[in-house]
C-alpha cells in the first residue's frame, strides 16, 4: 500500500511542488533533531538507572540534556552573539566572571592535599560550559587575578561615582517634594513636623554632595554649588520660620551639575570596560578549535535572565513541539477516522451517539475545554500527570471532532459507490470493508488533518504552558515556557528570548502550513488535475 501510494497520481503532483518539499526538509530537520534528543535522553536513562555510565559530562551528546539545558552558558540577559547590551550588560558581564574567577581562583590556592580535589575538579566545577579557568599554577593564577582586580577596583570607583552622582540628583527632587507639600500644607498637617521633614531633606542632600566630593579625587562641579543657601533654609527651618531666598535656582543647579557629573563618571565607566573585559578573557579565555566553536554557537541567539543559552533551549523545545504535535496528531486522526468512519458506514444509534459527542464537545469553546481539562492535572489524584501526559490527553479529548466529522461526511460518500455495494453483495463482513475499502480512500483526509492537528497542538502545547496549564517550568524546555519567562525582559527592552521561541514555532507551523495545503492540493479529489 506503501509503495502504492508513492507511485500515485497524487505523490507525484506532490513531489512537483517545490515549496511543499522545502517545507518538507525543514519539518525533516526538525524531526531528526527530535528523534536525536530523545535517543540520547534514552541513553542517558539507561545509563543512570544500571549505573553503568553517565553522559551528563560527554560535550555535544549531552547538549540537550535537561540537567545540561538549565546551566548557565554565561552571564544573564547577554545579546546575539554573547555580547553585552548597553552599558549595565556590560558591567554584569565583568561582575558574573571576575566572580567566578575569584572564587575559582581562592578554591585552587586552599586545595587541601588530603582532600582528593584536584585542579582538575576546580577547574571542572568554576567552568562555564567550555569555557574555564586560566591553566596555570597557583601562583601564577593568583597574581594574574591581582591584576585583572586592580583593574576591578579602579571600575567599581567610577561606578560608585555615578551612583553618588544619581543619587544627588534624586535627593534634589525629593527636597523639591517637601517643599511643594510645606507650600499647599494638607488641612489636618502639622507645620512644624513639615519644616523637619524639608530640613531632614536638605540635610541629607548636603550629606550625597559631601560623600561624593570626598570620594572623588578630582575637582568637580560641587564645589562651586552655593551650598550656604542650603545652611540658612536648614537653620531657619528650625527657626520654625519658611526659608528665604530662591531655593528653586540653587536645587536646579545642583541637579544639573548632578547629570553633568554623572555622564562624566559614566565616560570614564565605558572607557575602562574594555580594559575589564580584556582581564576577564585572559583569566578565563574562550577556548579554540571545536569546544571554543560549540561555546560561541551557544551565544550565537544570548542568554536569558537565568544565563542559560537561549539557542539551545529554543532547539530543545522542538522536541517537546514534535513530541505533541505527533502523537496528539496521530491519536486524534486515528480516534477521529475511526469514529467517524464507523459512524458513516453502520449509521443507526452508533451513529446518533457519535453525532451526540462530537455535537457536546464543539459546543464548548476549544481553548475553555483545553484549560479545564489541564487544570485538572494541577493539583489531586491526577498531580502525577501533569506535564506532556496531561497535554497529551487534553488535546485527545478535543482534537479528534475535526477529523471525525470530515471522515464521516467522505466514507458517507464512499458507502454508496458501486465497488462497496458489490463487497457487501458478495457477502465480506462490515468490519472487513471498512477497514478495508472505507478507510483506505480517506486516507489523504487523514494526512491532511494530520498535519492541522500537528500545527493546532503545538500552538495549543504554547498557550496552555504561557497560562500555566500545560508544561511545568522545571520540566525541560518549551517555547510556551520562554515566552512565559520572557515577559519580564520584554518590558527591559531585551526580546532576544522571545524572538527565538516565536522564530523557531513560527518556522515549524509555517511549514506545515505549506505541507497541509500541499496535500490537499495534491490528493483530494476535488483538486487533483
Amino acid at each position: 500500500m506503501i509503495r502504492r501510494f508513492f507511485r500515485s497520481r497524487g505523490a507525484q503532483k506532490l513531489r512537483r511542488n517545490r515549496w511543499a518539499l522545502v517545507s518538507l526538509v525543514i519539518i525533516g530537520a526538525y524531526f531528526l533533531a527530535a528523534a536525536w534528543m530523545m535517543a540520547m535522553d534514552a541513553v542517558q536513562w539507561f545509563g543512570k538507572t544500571t549505573g553503568a555510565y553517565d553522559i551528563s559530562s560527554t560535550p555535544v551528546v549531552s547538549t540537550f540534556l535537561n540537567e545540561r539545558m538549565l546551566e548557565e552558558a554565561g552571564p544573564p540577559s547577554l545579546g546575539g552573539l554573547g555580547r553585552p547590551i548597553g552599558l549595565t550588560g556590560s558591567l554584569d558581564y565583568i561582575d558574573y566572571f571576575f566572580s567566578r574567577v575569584r572564587e575559582g581562583v581562592e578554591t585552587v590556592a586552599s586545595i587541601d592535599p588530603d582532600s582528593g580535589q584536584t585542579y582538575a575538579s576546580v577547574f571542572a566545577e568554576f567552568a562555564v560550559q567550555e569555557r574555564r579557568l586560566l591553566d596555570l599554577e597557583p601562583d601564577a593564577l593568583l597574581a594574574q587575578l591581582e591584576e585583572g582586580e586592580q583593574v576591578l577596583a579602579k571600575l567599581d570607583d567610577a561606578r560608585r561615582l555615578v551612583n553618588a552622582a544619581q543619587t544627588v540628583g534624586v535627593q534634589v527632587r525629593v527636597v523639591r517634594a517637601n517643599l511643594a507639600t510645606l507650600a499647599d500644607p494638607p488641612e489636618d498637617a502639622e507645620i512644624d513636623f513639615l519644616r523637619e521633614d524639608v530640613a531632614f531633606a536638605i540635610e541629607d542632600l548636603l550629606g550625597f554632595i559631601e560623600s561624593y566630593t570626598s570620594v572623588t579625587s578630582e575637582a568637580s562641579s560641587f564645589d562651586d554649588l552655593p551650598t550656604d543657601a542650603l545652611l540658612d533654609a536648614v537653620d531657619a527651618l528650625y527657626e520654625g520660620a519658611d526659608p528665604q531666598g530662591d531655593l528653586a535656582a540653587v536645587l536646579e543647579s545642583i541637579e544639573n551639575t548632578s547629570i553633568i557629573e554623572s555622564d562624566r563618571q559614566q565616560t570614564g565607566v565605558s572607557a575602562l570596560i574594555p580594559e575589564a573585559e580584556a582581564a576577564v578573557d585572559e583569566l578565563m579565555p574562550i577556548p579554540d578549535g571545536l569546544a571554543g566553536l560549540t561555546y560561541r554557537t551557544r551565544l550565537l541567539l544570548g542568554t536569558d535572565r537565568q544565563g542559560r543559552s537561549i539557542l539551545i533551549r529554543s532547539i530543545a523545545s522542538g522536541k517537546v513541539a514534535v513530541q505533541v504535535g505527533v502523537i496528539v496528531g496521530l491519536t486524534a486522526v486515528l480516534i477521529g477516522s475511526l469514529l467517524g468512519a464507523a459512524a458513516a458506514f453502520f449509521g443507526g444509534w452508533v451513529d446518533h451517539v457519535v453525532t451526540w459527542l462530537y455535537s457536546i464537545f464543539t459546543s464548548i469553546p476549544q481553548l475553555v475545554l483545553l484549560a479545564v481539562l489541564s487544570f485538572m492535572f494541577l493539583s489531586g489524584p491526577l498531580q502525577d500527570l501533569r506535564g506532556l501526559p496531561s497535554l497529551f490527553i487534553a488535546f485527545a479529548i478535543t482534537y479528534w471532532i475535526g477529523p471525525c466529522r470530515v471522515i464521516r461526511g467522505e466514507a458517507m460518500k464512499i458507502k454508496e459507490l458501486e465497488y462497496v455495494q458489490a463487497a457487501t453483495a458478495i457477502g465480506f463482513g462490515r468490519f472487513y470493508i471498512l477497514v478495508k475499502h472505507i478507510l483506505p480512500n480517506t486516507l489523504h483526509l487523514m494526512f491532511i488533518n494530520f498535519s492541522l492537528l500537528f500545527v493546532g497542538a503545538i500552538k495549543g502545547e504554547v498557550i496552555l504552558t504561557f497560562l500555566n496549564l500545560g508544561l511545568p517550568i522545571g520540566e525541560g524546555a518549551s517555547w510556551g515556557i520562554m515566552i512565559s519567562q520572557a515577559k519580564s525582559e520584554v518590558v527591559q527592552g531585551f526580546f532576544w528570548q522571545i524572538g527565538a521561541a516565536t522564530f523557531f514555532m513560527f518556522v515549524l507551523v509555517l511549514a506545515f502550513n505549506i505541507l497541509s495545503d500541499a496535500l490537499q492540493d495534491a490528493f483530494d479529489p476535488k483538486h487533483v488535475g
